[in-house]
């Protein structure tokens, strides 16, 4: 229905120097994903629950509602981050979804209301900005949003958690359904109106993630859950601090667009859109298995850990990619010699 109504009103992604398509792609995939997820979360939760989902479901209108005016309307970047810091603030002043405690990450354990609402902020804000910026390729944002969302949901239906893992499940349903048209070749794009609002749930998803302790599968095991969120979320999150961090580098603003993502690494590597975005999926899982072998481990240790490995294989792309530029540098002096 959504790619119909694109195509009479002309409602294109149109390709440019930065864009890595070549033709003008629908880019509303994001009204879909919403009314899946909208209407599978009203449809299945229980009336005496639904009074906890309500600053939840607002949140995410307001975000739907944020992006899809950017896909249609471009719309400044810093107006877009206040959309998303008021959204954040109803979660988390009034919704009263905050990381209460960190479990002796960086020593630090309860926290202080005013830094538990500063960090929660910060923390939802950091995830949502994340996974828009990985939607760069066919098939990859919706794939990452899959495996995220389908953890979350067992993580959370062991734990006896019903909300929280219908909301999980409902995202892995409606995204599932949109990769159907979403993988490569791709029939319709995210756009900000789908990977703001699978941010949002799964910035929401991870908050309540990290203030869970024993799950009865795993005994009475304290579950390391800053490291299991990071290791679940382990693309988007070393995709952006790289991309911020090259950036800052060479004295550019850190929201200013660029070809430095792991997906333009890939493709430069000669990978096609579903082989990149494959090669990403695997490492995503890898890494979520990487953190539940080392489950008893020490939470700082197997946290920096996780971080030291996703720096070093991200790097990888960029080192080999730039070995095959300087190959073909050489190549074409001893050709122009010739």
């Amino acid at each position: 229905m959504v790619l119909r109504v694109a195509r009479i009103r002309n409602l294109f992604d149109e390709p440019d120097s930065r864009k890595i398509h070549k033709k003008t792609i629908p880019a509303l995939g994001g009204v879909a994903i919403f009314s899946g997820l909208f209407f599978s979360i009203i449809f299945w939760s229980q009336p005496e629950l639904f009074i906890h989902l309500r600053w939840v479901i607002l949140s995410l209108v307001i975000m739907f509602l944020l992006g899809l005016k950017d896909d249609i309307v471009s719309i400044d970047p810093y107006k877009k981050l206040f959309g998303q810091i008021v959204a954040s603030l109803l979660l988390v002043v009034w919704g009263e979804i905050q990381i209460n405690n960190l479990h002796g990450l960086f020593g630090l354990y309860e926290l202080l209301p005013a830094v538990s609402v500063g960090l929660t902020i910060f923390v939802i804000i950091v995830i949502v900005n994340a996974f828009n910026l990985i939607d760069g390729i066919d098939g990859l944002a919706g794939g990452i949003g899959v495996i995220a969302s389908l953890i979350f949901g067992i993580f959370f239906l062991l734990a006896d958690h019903p909300i929280l893992s219908l909301i999980a499940f409902s995202l892995t349903g409606a995204l599932l359904a949109f990769l159907r048209y979403n993988f490569s070749p791709a029939q319709i794009f995210m756009g900000d109106g789908g990977s703001l609002v699978v941010g949002l749930v799964l910035s929401i998803l991870t908050v309540r993630l990290l203030n869970i302790e024993v799950i009865p599968l795993f005994g009475q095991v304290i579950l390391p859950t800053p490291a299991i969120a990071l290791s679940i979320l382990i693309i988007p999150l070393a995709d952006t601090l790289r991309v911020f961090i090259i950036r800052i580098w060479q004295g550019k603003s850190p929201f200013h667009a660029d070809r430095n993502h792991l997906h333009h690494q890939l493709l430069n590597l000669g990978f096609n859109h579903r082989k990149a975005a494959g090669v990403l999926y695997g490492t995503n899982i890898f890494f979520i298995i990487f953190c539940f072998t080392f489950i008893d481990a020490e939470l700082n240790f197997l946290f920096f850990m996780t971080i030291t490995l996703a720096t070093i294989l991200s790097q990888i792309p960029y080192v080999l990619s730039s070995k095959n530029k300087k190959l073909s540098s050489k190549e074409e002096v001893i050709m122009d010699a010739a």
